[in-house]
């Protein structure tokens, strides 16, 4: 004979319900337009806006997860786009007009050079120095003052490079050779001020060998007779 068992009451569970993590648990799914968005907010904000703005109506829809990366999406494309356009303005209304000034001064410093080298009187300069020191001394005078407008290591490059092909194309007009490699020497050291600026690095360990090479091209031009 069978022990006798009570039939358990109204709505009590016949059988157990299956735990928090177990089997019958479905974890919420994540948004992929939220995690697209997020992801592109670094990589191009237009359609990190986009996508956030998709994955949030989705997410509304589907009751899916995932809405906090949405708005951080959504968050830091629009800061970006903002910062992005900022940047242009202060191209346009700081940067832009700074280069054309650089341009303009140096314009007016070839022009000065010109004419300093026509007041020279090919008797008085049989080798070409007095010429080219009349457009390099300049110049090399005004690189502070063309410096003063650089605002990136781009713009001190133009400068620069502007600088070393004057003094180039100046020396290359005269016939003592020695004069030649002393201008080319301090052409290759403003070079490498150059090359140690777009490396990040500070230049002001190259002003010994400036000094020394521009005080030699000094010494040539005084003693070919040039006065400044």
């Amino acid at each position: 004979m069978s022990q006798y068992q009570s039939a358990p009451p109204p709505g009590y569970p016949t059988e157990q319900q299956p735990a928090y993590g177990q089997p019958g648990y479905q974890p919420q799914k994540t948004n992929t337009m939220a995690i697209l968005g997020l992801v592109f907010a670094f990589v191009f904000s237009p359609l990190g806006v986009i996508f956030s703005a998709i994955g949030l109506k989705q997410i509304k829809e589907r009751r899916e997860g995932g809405r906090g990366l949405a708005l951080a999406g959504l968050i830091i494309s629009i800061i970006s786009i903002v910062l992005g356009v900022l940047a242009i303005v202060l191209f346009a209304t700081v940067l832009a007009p700074a280069v054309e000034k650089a341009a303009q001064s140096q314009a007016a410093v070839s022009a000065s050079s010109e004419s300093a080298a026509d007041s020279v009187a090919p008797a008085d300069d049989p080798t070409g120095v007095v010429a080219a020191c009349g457009t390099i001394v300049p110049a090399v005078m005004n690189l502070e003052s063309d410096l003063s407008t650089v605002e990136t290591p781009e713009d001190y490059a133009t400068v620069m490079g502007t600088l070393r092909t004057t003094m180039e194309s100046a020396a290359a007009q005269a016939t003592d050779q020695t004069f030649i490699t002393h201008v080319q020497k301090l052409s290759a050291d403003f070079q490498q001020a150059v090359d140690t600026v777009n490396a990040g690095e500070d230049p002001s360990s190259l002003e010994p060998a400036l000094t020394a090479d521009g005080t030699q091209i000094d010494d040539d031009c005084s003693a070919a007779g040039y006065v400044q």
